[in-house]
């Protein structure tokens, strides 16, 4: 049982880590074709949860070679995915500083944008309900971890198309400030890795479950 059990999470944890690469790359399409840096953003915020993700996975399979460095390695994977987040997060606000400072042309948006970002909000908002539904079934706290974060990530991409929805109707460009808010929710995350009590979760998804073992 225990050993089914942890096949449906590895699973899930890479299902999780697959849906949000292929929502990072529509997006980052998208975003670019637009010039959007909202977009950008949320798809750079989608591409940290799967890289972050991954490299999760990876150390904890490293670790469970060499048990007896395993929590240096597991504090270099946190470390490490830190870094990045946190750069990631200072890139994007300085960009939207920028383009506030300097009043940059407004984004080209489309139809086809729309249809995107709406792909994009029900694709999280299906994959969160999964993974409630696995962690409910399955008493994985790593699962419902997961959930949240997608859930989190569904209500950014909700943000950005409410920017693109303003934008149209009062032809209003406010994803610079948008972009900064979603520029926090990366940098706050970066540091949850690094400080995890600051974190409601207590630990990011997809890390090892201090009950069950790994995802």
């Amino acid at each position: 049982m225990e050993k089914s059990r942890s096949k449906v999470i590895v699973k899930s944890g890479y299902l999780f880590i697959l849906t949000n690469f292929l929502l990072a790359v529509f997006n980052l399409a998208v975003g670019f074709l637009a010039g959007s840096l909202a977009i950008t953003s949320d798809a750079a915020h989608s591409l940290i949860d799967a890289i972050s993700g991954f490299v999760v996975v990876i150390g904890e399979k490293i670790a469970k070679q060499k048990k007896d460095k395993r929590e240096k390695i597991e504090r270099t994977t946190t470390v490490t995915i830190a870094v990045i987040i946190i750069v990631t997060g200072a890139h994007i606000a300085m960009e939207a500083i920028e383009k506030i400072a300097e009043g940059d042309s407004a984004p080209d948006y489309s139809i086809a944008t729309i249809i995107i970002l709406i792909g994009s909000i029900i694709a999280k908002f299906a994959l969160a309900k999964y993974l409630y539904r696995r962690g409910e079934h399955y008493n994985s706290k790593v699962l419902f971890a997961s959930g949240a974060e997608t859930m989190n990530d569904m209500l950014i991409s909700v943000a950005v198309f409410a920017s693109v929805l303003f934008y149209f109707a009062w032809g209003i460009d406010i994803e610079a400030y948008v972009s900064i808010a979603i520029s926090l929710i990366i940098f706050k995350i970066g540091l949850e890795f690094i400080f995890p009590k600051l974190s409601k979760h207590h630990h990011h998804p997809l890390e090892t479950d201090p009950n069950h073992g790994t995802v």
